[in-house]
């Protein structure tokens, strides 16, 4: 953990005459006494609602700038990037991506927001300590531990299949990652990721411990959105900044693999191909982030739309420059500047939205909630009766039935989301335990007060223990207490296994080769039903670890061993290992 250090008052300082010292504490308490009187002059804080309608799969950030451009407050940011740390994370840039690959930082996210907010945090780099595997997607078991999210990278052909159609993450037993470490002396402007819950001396840094006091998005990190729905999230604005002038509310939005011909990107030129691991990984880069700007007096209840965006981010993430909306972005199919959709509320068309309820007697209505009359309302903060009847229901490996009820006393007119979280491992679901959780929302009106709701929870693994909660909120971020529940889901019944062959391994470069997974099932289906067999597994169970932890770090002794086994792998393969 990082901790503050005190700065003792040099010599010099301490020998001022007494006259330099009374001025000197006369000026301190001078400016105590204005910055108090500022903070008490200061109106009340002002609540604003945010409306925006993503299209699936986007990354998001919110974020407020008072009337000078100076960042304000964090609103909202996507899980992938507040919690997993996709921004800042071991391994090339230009790696290839698929479906929850734990590899490569994308610096090119959300650059804009990233820039703004002015924090910078330690750089992720590989703990793995041989520089020849930095540029490569496997090779990193010396210093791989268990991992809590992320799967190993897909072929192009697993990604048509599994990634679009159920996306589950494949053989996710015998895949673990490298957590990293913090580069001495290099910093990104995106945070590391925060949802580690056990560590491995051996194999994880001293570094990764920290990661989550690092990470300081924890208030403001929700699910990525479903898409193609309406979404609303809420900011309480500080008193000082609403009388400072006008607001400016911001909304950045990118989505992987968004290309067009303006920004048509080559799958083998233009992104880092792992030449041991040619297969695996799937291209991720097109147009850039899209950001949309919304200025509004804040002081009066009322709502300003944008449909137009007013600029994008470098492609590649090295600035926070925004630049000029031009030709080159789409601006429809869900693409480019349409990856916020334009919808309707209230009898405003828009793309992104901000209603300010404003302060009493500010206008409008002229309530004491600060609402006005064209039908948004006015917002009462309170804490919301808890869901009821909790259980969780099992549907197969990957894929859990979320069962309760709403209570009857909720207000059907109010609900806005259901948010459910969930995390595996020893560590109770709590309400301090919430950041560390992933999670995802689900739009309020597939439920009705006081009767029974049922959410598929899907993206899970199979033979792993899962606490479940659940929370609720209302149209003004009123949240609901946190219920919880357990459950272990089902075994997958393919792709499992409970070690991995070591020489094979480290051969290869990592458990998921199509030619490691054959010689297991040689070992599994003949090896291990005769006593000959028995006798032979494990004497190399027994001699080969120290043999890997040699030929892992020499290409040449690598070579020797593929030569050797690629037949055998062969032979499995064809009779029924896939």
């Amino acid at each position: 953990m990082y901790t503050a250090r005190v700065r003792l008052a040099s010599p010099l300082q301490t020998r001022r005459s007494p006259t330099a010292r009374r001025a000197a504490a006369v000026a301190a308490s001078l400016t105590l006494l204005t910055a108090a009187a500022a903070a008490h002059a200061a109106g009340p804080d002002v609540l604003l609602e945010l409306h925006f309608k993503p299209v699936p799969n986007a990354q998001i950030a919110i974020w407020i700038e008072d009337s000078d451009g100076k960042f304000v407050r964090h609103v909202y940011v996507t899980q992938a990037t507040g919690k997993l740390g996709i921004g800042n994370r071991s391994g090339r840039w230009d790696f290839l991506s698929s479906w929850r690959a734990p590899y490569g930082a994308r610096p090119s996210v959300l650059p804009v927001w990233a820039h703004r907010h002015g924090k910078e945090y330690p750089k992720v780099v590989f703990y793995d300590d041989d520089p020849s595997d930095h540029d490569s997607l496997g090779w990193h078991e010396n210093s791989s531990s268990p991992e809590s999210y992320f799967c190993r990278p897909l072929s192009a052909e697993e990604h048509a299949t599994i990634a679009v159609d159920t996306m589950t993450c494949p053989s996710p037993q015998i895949f673990q990652s490298d957590k990293g470490y913090f580069e001495p002396g290099q910093t990104s402007p995106y945070p590391p990721r925060n949802d580690l819950l056990t560590f491995e001396d051996i194999h994880d840094s001293p570094d990764t411990r920290t990661y989550a006091d690092i990470n300081d998005l924890d208030a403001y990190t929700a699910a990525t959105p479903t898409g193609d729905r309406a979404e609303l999230t809420t900011a309480l604005i500080p008193g000082d900044v609403i009388d400072r002038g006008p607001v400016n509310a911001y909304i950045e939005v990118s989505l992987e693999h968004d290309e067009n011909p303006d920004w048509d990107f080559d799958r083998a030129e233009d992104h880092f191909i792992d030449t041991r691991l040619p297969n695996y990984g799937i291209e991720y880069l097109g147009q850039p982030s899209v950001v949309y700007k919304v200025s509004l007096d804040a002081t009066k209840p009322g709502f300003v739309g944008a449909t137009e965006y007013v600029g994008y981010g470098d492609w590649d993430g090295k600035t926070g420059a925004l630049h000029p909306p031009d030709a080159t972005i789409s601006a429809g199919g869900g693409s480019g500047a349409d990856r916020l959709q334009l919808y309707s509320l209230n009898g405003q068309t828009f793309r992104f939205g901000v209603y300010s309820h404003g302060r009493p007697g500010g206008g409008g209505g002229g309530d004491d909630t600060g609402g006005d009359d064209t039908g948004w309302g006015g917002c009462t903060p309170k804490e919301l009766a808890p869901v009821r009847d909790l259980y969780v229901e099992g549907i197969r490996f990957d894929k859990v039935r979320v069962h309760f009820t709403l209570p009857a006393e909720a207000d059907a007119d109010e609900l806005s989301q259901i948010r459910v979280f969930y995390h595996s491992g020893e560590m109770p679901l709590t309400a301090e335990t919430l950041s560390s959780a992933y999670e995802r929302s689900f739009n309020a009106d597939i439920a009705a007060p006081g009767e029974d709701v049922s959410i598929e929870l899907d993206q899970l693994w199979g033979n792993y223990t899962y606490k479940i909660g659940v929370v609720y909120e209302d149209r003004c971020a009123n949240r609901s207490g946190l219920v919880t529940d357990v459950i272990t889901t089902e075994t997958q019944e393919f792709q499992q296994v409970e070690s991995f062959c070591f020489l094979a391994t480290a051969a290869y470069g990592a458990p998921w080769i199509a030619e490691v997974g054959a010689l297991r099932y040689f070992r599994d289906a003949y090896l291990k039903v005769t006593p000959v067999g028995r006798d032979l597994v494990r004497f190399y169970y027994t001699y080969s670890p120290p043999l890997a932890r040699v030929i892992q770090r020499e290409p040449v002794l690598r070579g020797m061993v593929r030569a050797v086994v690629q037949p055998l792998a062969d032979v499995a393969r064809a009779g029924g290992a896939g």
